[in-house]
């Protein structure tokens, strides 16, 4: 049974705006701190945790050189150490992310996509809706840069894309009185693996776990939010090409509407966020 305030999914306790890198973050820090104590080297436990986003932009992975910290101090083999860093996280980890160690030494981790269906529905799970605000256009017209422009317009966008899917009752929801579908939105197949697999799908996706773990950064540092959100607008305006949602596939494939309905509504939840609190401006059901 859902909760109202958190999705919780075995070990995990994911709720929205929690970033996947601290999640992990937290993880790699318990592992380290099995593995100081198995050396009997407290010293080690007080190095920072190295931790960055992987380079793809589809999937979704970190690397950490922390055994590299390690080997510099406690004249091991690299590789050793961290195939112990690993054998701690595994245990885990087990089902929400898989973990290796690369040739080079460096640990990698990635996303699951029974991890990734546990963190899009959290935003369902809390989404506190749409509220409406009045448009002043000309407020709009005068005060507001061509990119913020940009923002607010997928911003409605959205909302208008999600007023369209409860007229046409493809899903049980009112975006303008905080109701949201009692039921978990179908993300994963019967295999387990996600039904957002289209390449547009899976880029907006880690557009927004990008965005998310710079909003609760493991390893804190400056963020433009204006062009953090105009990436996300990007990847945003690509599904919208490539992913249809009001067409042939309301009868022929609708758990993969209601999936695309659902990441929608994630999308929605972050530009909205973004809006009002990154860059302090109203965010617009429509333009």
């Amino acid at each position: 049974m859902l909760s109202s305030v958190y999705y919780v999914h075995k070990k995990l306790l994911v709720s929205k705006y929690t970033a996947i890198i601290q999640l992990i973050h937290g993880y790699l820090t318990r592992a380290v701190s099995i593995y100081a104590r198995s050396q009997k080297n407290k010293c080690l436990e007080k190095k920072d945790i190295p931790l960055s986003k992987g380079k793809s932009d589809i999937k979704i992975s970190y690397i950490s050189g922390v055994a590299f910290h390690f080997s510099k101090s406690h004249n091991s083999q690299t590789f050793s150490i961290a195939d112990s860093i690993v054998s701690c996280l595994s245990a885990d980890l087990t089902g929400y992310f898989t973990v290796e160690v690369l040739p080079s030494g460096l640990i990698q981790i990635q996303v699951t996509d029974s991890l990734l269906a546990v963190w899009l529905q959290s935003f369902i799970e809390q989404n506190g809706s749409v509220e409406a605000s009045p448009v002043k256009f000309e407020v709009l017209e005068d005060g507001l840069s061509d990119c913020v422009f940009s923002i607010q317009y997928a911003h409605a966008r959205c909302c208008s894309l999600l007023k369209l899917a409860q007229q046409e009752k493809l899903v049980d929801f009112d975006i303008n009185v905080n109701k949201y579908p009692l039921e978990p939105i179908p993300w994963l197949k019967s295999d387990g693996q996600l039904r957002l697999n289209h390449q547009a799908e899976r880029c907006l996706i880690a557009s927004l776990v990008r965005i998310v773990d710079e909003l609760q950064p493991a390893i804190a540092r400056q963020v433009k939010w204006e062009g953090a959100a105009l990436n996300l607008v990007r990847a945003f305006e690509g599904f919208c090409r490539a992913c249809r949602i009001h067409d042939d596939l309301k009868t022929t494939a609708p758990e993969l509407v209601m999936a695309r309905i659902g990441l929608l509504a994630t999308t929605q939840s972050v530009l909205r966020f973004l809006l009002e609190e990154k860059l302090s401006i109203s965010a617009w059901l429509e333009l």
